[in-house]
């Protein structure tokens, strides 16, 4: 059983810190007093004991198949992306989504050269970190030092953050889309969410039916992301024998065929209709209602790079 939890803030101080913020990084009162730190964690910081959304459940398994998964679902596209002073791939910038709306958080994973997981959409440091050079050239405790830059090249105060701390820092308010990235181990991606118990918060991304069904082998419990753009990878999918359940669809960046929506639904497998790119750009020129007209036609998730565009259109 899932639940989609709104936080009513009772504390008046508190209610008066929340809403005087600009949702700055730079503005202090955006994180309340009372803070809980992460057991076992090895982040610097302490992260806010409550967020204003969140997603939680019991059987990530229930909560994407249709029918039981939550209406109109967004997936925040590297977290935040495109928000000033927010970088991309960061727990504080997560924080500040699931503030804004209930969000599913998509991240990029890259491994050091002291083979530490860490959250890197790039090979190198340069467009995201106050570093420079290959990711995987350099130790841990040379990269978790480093500020993170937001998409307009301004520097944080923020560090790159590890998977295990997001894993800790995920429990019991955000689901995760892992993206593994080139030369990132399955096996150490799966073993780290064994260990923090976060399969009924994780979702892995692969890039083929050939990468998910050697997944599904190594760790059949965790779900499965792949691709499903077009009525072939729709057959090749059906024809293999990866477990629907266990399965969402990728629908691609273009417009989807709305035949394949109601194939998979009627498959019980929940499609994940990308606007990454085009779509998005025609949404901030034309409006939002261009990609939320996708839930419509049979999308169970929208994963874009403007999540709190796209649900303040659902909202209104």
């Amino acid at each position: 059983m899932f639940y989609l939890v709104r936080i009513v803030l009772k504390s008046l101080i508190l209610s008066c810190i929340l809403l005087s913020c600009n949702h700055s990084p730079d503005n202090q009162s955006r994180i309340p007093n009372g803070l809980k730190s992460i057991e076992g964690s090895s982040a610097p910081f302490n992260w806010p004991e409550v967020s204003p959304y969140y997603y939680f459940t019991e059987d990530i398994y229930s909560f994407f198949t249709p029918g039981s998964a939550p209406e109109r679902m967004i997936s925040a596209h590297r977290g935040s992306r495109f928000y000033p002073g927010w970088p991309e791939n960061c727990i504080e910038s997560f924080e500040y989504i699931i503030g804004e709306l209930p969000a599913v958080l998509e991240m990029d994973l890259r491994m050091s050269k002291d083979s530490i997981i860490f959250l890197l959409h790039d090979e190198t440091l340069d467009r995201t970190t106050t570093g420079q050079g290959r990711a995987d050239q350099l130790v841990w405790n040379e990269i978790k030092h480093l500020q993170l830059l937001d998409h307009y090249g301004d520097t944080t105060n923020f560090n790159p953050s590890s998977l295990q701390d997001v894993l800790k820092w995920s429990r019991g308010k955000a689901i995760l889309k892992l993206d593994i990235k080139r030369n990132v181990p399955f096996e150490r991606v799966v073993r780290q969410i064994r260990t923090e118990n976060a399969v009924n918060r994780v979702l892995v991304i692969v890039y083929s039916l050939n990468a998910a069904i050697a997944f599904n082998s190594l760790a059949p419990e965790i779900m499965i992301s792949l691709p499903v753009r077009n009525f072939q990878e729709l057959d090749l999918l059906l024809e293999s024998r990866l477990p629907n359940e266990r399965v969402v669809a990728f629908t691609g960046t273009q417009k989807t065929d709305q035949k394949i929506y109601e194939e998979l639904n009627k498959n019980g497998i929940i499609a994940i209709q990308g606007t990454i790119g085009n779509l998005d750009q025609r949404a901030k020129a034309k409006g939002f209602n261009t990609i939320a007209e996708f839930f419509e036609l049979g999308a169970g998730m929208i994963a874009t790079d403007y999540p709190v565009e796209l649900f303040n259109e659902l909202s209104n």
